[in-house]
């Protein structure tokens, strides 16, 4: 039960940050970067967005429902019983939590809608900010089923930025990832562009990873000893060695490669090199920060160190 719980919970971690960071990378990078006549990239990138929407959509409504009812199965001790869920729907804050995401998820499977089946009418910028609205509130509202209602208002939002901060670095590398190939491929001058934008956005999410990040660590494990001498504390450290992994691969990118791109022409071997390096550095970014979220999953289910 236990192993199928942080299964469940790391799956929908991981497409509820997924989701919200295709959206934020369309709208924060992607938008600028794609506009005039690079309309090749630019058909690509749409395409990927109401792919994985559309991708993604089912994972989190199926991998919540799981996680309701592993929830409602621990709750009880017995079997999925349909008057135990109406009971764990209805009665407990774990029910109105997930209520309010559900609405979220509708809101965002109809916006989603209206841009796969018309992704050319007028409309479309606003309901690309709209569907990341409710991508946001879905990701966000994550928080209320973790530690972080646990003790403050102030925890509870810390908690809350730490996950949208997530859902853009590193989230976002994955997108970066798609984008940058496809450049690569038809040797697009935009990369450059596209680097130094994302590798800004990235600066500023690891910093504010960071700092929210030492505020959920105060509420949660209070001391030092407790951070090596609880299990909570001991997955919370390898999540900080992972995360500053994760950072000081991007710090190569930002400070070493962003600056060789800046100064080559995209027809070399040089600047097509760098290219290369900086795609495999991306990918183990994104290694390191699926090996995260499993461990927020695991955490989830971990009384807090500080208790």
């Amino acid at each position: 039960m236990t192993e199928f719980l942080v299964l469940t919970r790391a799956v929908h971690f991981g497409a509820c940050l997924l989701f919200f960071g295709i959206l934020a990378f369309d709208r924060f990078t992607a938008a600028s970067i794609l506009a005039g006549d690079k309309i090749e990239a630019a058909d690509f990138w749409q395409l990927r967005v109401r792919i994985f929407s559309m991708i993604l959509l089912p994972v989190i409504f199926l991998s919540g429902i799981t996680w309701f009812v592993l929830v409602a199965m621990v709750m009880s001790g017995q079997p999925p019983q349909l008057e135990i869920l109406k009971t764990v729907w209805t009665q407990t804050q774990f029910g109105t939590v997930w209520m309010g995401r559900l609405i979220f998820w509708l809101a965002a499977v109809a916006t989603a809608l209206f841009r796969f089946f018309k992704p050319r009418n007028s409309f479309q910028k606003k309901l690309a900010w709209l569907q990341l609205i409710f991508a946001g509130a879905l990701l966000g509202s994550l928080a209320w089923a973790g530690h972080g209602q646990e003790d403050s208002v102030w925890h509870l939002a810390a908690d809350i930025l730490h996950l949208l901060i997530a859902g853009i670095w590193p989230a976002g590398l994955l997108p970066f990832a798609l984008l940058l190939r496809k450049l690569r491929r038809t040797s697009e001058p935009a990369i450059v562009p596209l680097v130094r934008r994302f590798s800004a956005w990235s600066l500023f999410g690891a910093a504010v990873l960071a700092a929210s990040g030492l505020v959920n660590a105060w509420f949660l494990v209070g001391s030092f000893s407790n951070l090596v001498g609880q299990v909570y504390g001991r997955w919370l450290l390898a999540k900080i060695i992972l995360f500053a992994a994760a950072v000081s691969i991007g710090a190569v990118n930002l400070l070493r490669l962003k600056p060789r791109l800046s100064t080559e022409s995209p027809q070399t071997k040089n600047f097509e090199a760098t290219a290369a390096q900086l795609q495999f550095n991306v990918r183990m970014e994104l290694f390191l920060a699926t090996a995260v979220i499993v461990i927020v999953a695991i955490l989830g289910i971990l009384p807090p160190a500080k208790h």
